[in-house]
């Protein structure tokens, strides 16, 4: 078996030398972005006469193996490295350059031909804000499936009347069902959070080049590089108004850091709140039932333990993380550039990435959430906290006195007012039946 073909060079093996960070290498949503970018850049050059018919066909052909996946072998710097990107940049346009050179037999260089009118400073954020768009496109879809699982449990557990709790104590009552459909709603809301940051992140500094002053581009090019990748990509791109500013201020990156952070959090406290529900079962709430995955433990046997939601609190956590990553290195851009930008391509793509996984296994799980429908209505009964009900019929000092007897006796409201003939059996009945507990009431 012959050696492996090596289409990087010089530029690339020096940053492999200088930055042995993580041991883990660009990922490759970056670099398949980055070479849709290189398209675009180059069908524009084509389109001004400044790219020979050649050289264009065969940087295209190039890059579109790259996005096949065809070279992602060739891709080899450390995801922490120093330059704003320029190693990864210059690792696409030496292995672009050198396989093009095959393809046409003609001589293509990896600056003046594959980086023509472009700089690492607006080709790497670019490319960054496509890779977001893509896995944001994703982690919404899977949204939408968690926000329908929720939907549909909220529908299946809506007669299911149970113990409210506030503090952790009881409290008046709820049903399952308007549990699930606040949980559905917090979803709802977080997706429509997320899609309204898409705008964002479709203004480019394409075009800019260094700094956003477009050195060694054009008006021309600026304008039709976004409109070329905007049909390439299927997004509507256009560059900023200001591109100095879109240089120097990635504040859509950190932007979207915090968002993905607020989702995360979200999904982290239902994932609490069913923990606690599902707690026991005997000796906690155990209102629901969660599916079995795997064994709980290794000494107390058939123990089930609520593994997929203890994972979505860590995928937070590591969110979390990844996000205050961001801030600091948003905060360390200096004048004309913000050199971190590999903390952002890293951190925004673990954060995707691993809240994409995290949703669909939630979804799944939620999904085969059973309700304890006896255990609920038991815990209602023994609960006391449907006082508050009373107030409008008897007031406040009377129901406390109904509590205080019911709490001495070991009793039930209800037999309290029975026995203090305070209502009448009719009347209890309709005060404790479901809808009257947990719907607002007729005046």
């Amino acid at each position: 078996m012959g050696a492996k073909k090596i289409y990087y060079a010089e530029e690339t093996k020096k940053a492999v030398r200088n930055f042995q960070i993580s041991g883990r290498a660009v990922s490759l949503h970056l670099i398949k972005s980055l070479a849709l970018v290189k398209i675009a850049a180059a069908d524009t050059n084509f389109e001004l006469k400044r790219l020979s018919p050649v050289k264009h066909k065969a940087i295209v052909q190039a890059c579109r193996e790259i996005i096949a996946g065809e070279l992602d072998d060739q891709f080899v710097t450390d995801v922490v490295q120093g330059g704003a990107g320029t190693s990864v940049n210059m690792n696409i346009n030496e292995v672009v350059a050198n396989r093009a050179t095959e393809f046409s037999k003609t001589k293509i260089h990896y600056l003046d031909d594959v980086n023509m009118s472009q700089s690492t400073n607006d080709v790497i954020p670019t490319a960054l804000r496509l890779v977001c768009l893509r896995l944001l496109d994703e982690y919404l879809r899977t949204l939408a499936k968690l926000e329908k699982s929720f939907s549909s449990k909220s529908g299946e557990f809506k007669d299911v009347i149970k113990v409210g709790r506030t503090h952790i104590q009881d409290a008046v009552p709820i049903t399952l069902g308007q549990e699930f459909g606040a949980y559905s709603s917090l979803v709802k809301r977080d997706i429509k959070r997320l899609d309204e940051v898409k705008k964002c992140l479709l203004e480019t500094n394409l075009g800019g080049t260094a700094i956003g002053t477009g050195i060694n581009s054009s008006v021309m090019f600026t304008k039709n590089v976004n409109k070329r990748l905007s049909e390439l990509s299927g997004y509507k791109f256009t560059p900023s108004n200001n591109l100095i500013d879109a240089t120097q201020n990635v504040d859509v990156f950190l932007h979207m850091a915090y968002l993905l952070e607020i989702s995360a959090l979200g999904l982290a406290k239902i994932a609490s709140d069913l923990r606690l529900l599902a707690s026991g079962p005997r000796a906690g709430f155990g209102e629901i039932i969660l599916p079995v995955y795997q064994k709980g433990s290794s000494i107390m046997p058939a123990k089930n333990n609520p593994v997929t939601l203890e994972v979505i609190s860590q995928v937070a956590f590591e969110v979390m993380g990844n996000a205050h990553k961001v801030s600091l290195a948003f905060l360390s851009g200096q004048l004309e550039l913000n050199v971190m930008l590999p903390i952002f391509i890293n951190s925004l793509i673990e954060s995707f990435e691993i809240l994409v996984s995290g949703a669909a296994t939630f979804s799944e799980t939620v999904t085969k959430i059973k309700a304890d429908r006896k255990h609920c209505k038991e815990l209602l009964e023994q609960s006391l906290a449907s006082a508050a009900t009373l107030i409008r019929y008897i007031g406040y000092d009377k129901s406390a006195e109904v509590v205080k007897k019911a709490t001495l006796n070991k009793s039930s409201l209800q037999s309290e007012l029975l026995k203090g003939k305070i209502l009448s059996k009719a009347k209890i009945k309709e005060i404790f039946s479901n809808g009257n507990l947990t719907k607002p009431q007729k005046l």
